[in-house]
């Protein structure tokens, strides 16, 4: 039982943590890249999800074919 209050809960909840801060940094431009190739910004919560999440939404960017079209060239004028 002692084992439960120990250092092995303390590290739980250190990569809880810092998997969520990562997560939240994440999300807010993942947020915007969504929007501006016309997904849904909702899309970006994936981030929340441990491991895979990132990886979900990455696939989902480089490999779907955007509602608004892929950028220009030339950039913007």
């Amino acid at each position: 039982m002692a084992w439960i209050l120990g250092l092995g809960s303390f590290l739980v909840f250190g990569f809880l943590l810092l998997h969520l801060l990562l997560a939240l940094v994440l999300i807010i431009p993942t947020w915007r890249i969504c929007t501006r190739a016309g997904f849904s910004g909702a899309l970006s919560l994936f981030h929340l999800v441990p491991l895979i999440g990132s990886f979900i939404v990455m696939a989902i960017l480089a490999f779907s074919t955007w509602p608004n079209g892929e950028a220009s060239r030339g950039g913007p004028r």
